[in-house]
């Protein structure tokens, strides 16, 4: 198992003084009071010693903005390098940040992280699954777990998946829709369980559409960071996989 990697005090100070000064784009995941997980962009406007502001989260897409509920845990990833930096705050409160020009915008107080978590970017990157392999993703929205989905894992990446679905079975569902995914993506292993959102459907060949998949809501639990952890892994064992069979094929040939 690859040993996590964490920074902490002045290291993780000075990330996120890069973070602010840059400004690098903040991905902010919330649960909402309906209990569905909520994704917003944001950047870090000034950092203090044990506290920061960063800009008002925006939603992404349809979504309401953000309720800002004093206390409540909100998960924080952005990127820097080959790597993808994740740490969990809590709210401390809205308040209005002044710029040096004098213009002012609404802001959101939360506590500085003791330290940030670093994930190897190459995991978020969409990874075939190699030919060999036949894994069934089942999938049904939230709003009606009653009816499922099923189809064919196409590819993986700790941030989402692409699954092969029959053309005449495809969900009538609205971009965003939230849904709860199942699959196994290798064998022995026990079920991945993870909410996501429904991105796209394109046309994949005459039979089928790739129905896109993102996940939502990971960051921020124990749980859901384990899942990540092991996503990572599996995306890993998928790129060498494919990398030995265009090795064997180019020498075959």
């Amino acid at each position: 198992m690859r040993k996590r990697k964490f920074v902490a005090g002045n290291e993780c100070r000075k990330l996120l003084e890069f973070a602010a000064e840059k400004p690098l784009p903040l991905t902010i995941t919330q649960r909402g009071p309906d209990n569905q997980w909520k994704v917003y962009k944001s950047t870090i406007l000034k950092l203090y010693p044990y506290r920061m502001e960063i800009a008002l989260p925006v939603a992404e897409g349809d979504h309401p903005g953000m309720e800002a509920i004093a206390g409540q845990e909100i998960a924080i990833t952005f990127k820097k390098g080959y790597n993808k930096c994740l740490f969990t705050s809590r709210i401390i409160s809205q308040d209005e940040f002044e710029f040096p020009s004098g213009e002012k915008a609404a802001s959101l107080t939360i506590y500085v992280p003791e330290q940030v978590e670093k994930i190897q970017r190459r995991a978020f990157e969409r990874t075939n699954v190699p030919g060999d392999m036949n894994v069934e993703v089942h999938f049904w929205s939230i709003d009606d777990a009653g009816e499922q989905h099923a189809g064919v894992l196409e590819n993986l990446s700790t941030g989402g998946i692409g699954v092969a679905v029959d053309s005449n079975h495809l969900p009538g569902w609205p971009d965003d829709q939230l849904c709860q995914v199942q699959f196994t993506p290798l064998p022995g292993q026990e079920s991945v369980i993870a909410q996501g959102r429904y991105r796209h459907s394109t046309h994949l060949d005459a039979d089928s559409n790739l129905v896109g998949f993102q996940f939502v809501g990971l960051e921020l639990t124990e749980e859901g960071r384990n899942i990540m952890r092991r996503l990572g892994r599996v995306v890993n064992v998928y790129q060498r996989q494919n990398q030995t069979a265009t090795k064997f094929s180019h020498k075959t040939h």
